[in-house]
């Protein structure tokens, strides 16, 4: 008969570096955040070298916003590890990422009124992202794909603003 060890124990022979308890989860969150953040700079850089080595415009323009994503990902991300390591240290760090304080509304009519706000630009956001894809789909080979493609893009970017809204939404709510 073989023993079984249960999966959630850390074994220091399978795992010799592991030191014991495993880190916080802050801590975790933070070397994994700027994993991500190394790795989304190395690809920044490939992204880079390919639109340099097709010389193409249209590959240009497409690297052009995906570097330009990652960019903004990676400053948002950096100021993400930067609140947690002030959490860690307890100490303030620049550009640490502002977290909500509860203090959005304490006016129940502006919270109704700024809530009906906020579902009007959901609500616009949805259909935005329905029409591109329509207008996607009724030329699917314009200029070989590129304009459905760009559409596409710009679709997802809708739903991105639509899942924001529906946090600020819930902030207002829960101000209320």
């Amino acid at each position: 008969m073989t023993d079984v060890k249960p999966l959630g124990t850390l074994d220091p022979w399978l795992h010799p570096l592991a030191g014991g308890e495993p880190p916080p989860l802050s801590n975790r969150l933070i070397r994994a955040l700027q994993a991500h953040a190394a790795a989304s700079a190395a690809d920044v850089a490939t992204c880079h070298q390919l639109a340099n080595r097709l010389a193409d415009p249209v590959v240009e323009l497409l690297v052009g916003m995906i570097v330009e994503d990652e960019h903004r990902h990676d400053a948002l991300l950096r100021s993400m590890f930067r609140r947690l390591e002030e959490e860690v240290d307890f100490v303030h760090a620049n550009g640490a990422l502002p977290v909500p304080n509860g203090s959005i509304s304490n006016d129940v009519d502006a919270a109704t009124e700024i809530a009906a706000s906020v579902r009007d630009l959901m609500r616009n956001e949805h259909e935005g992202a329905r029409h591109l894809r329509h207008l996607a789909r009724q030329e699917p080979t314009l200029y070989g794909g590129l304009y459905p493609l760009l559409l596409e893009t710009i679709a997802r970017d809708s739903e991105k603003h639509a899942t924001i809204l529906r946090y600020l939404l819930q902030l207002v709510a829960t101000a209320r």
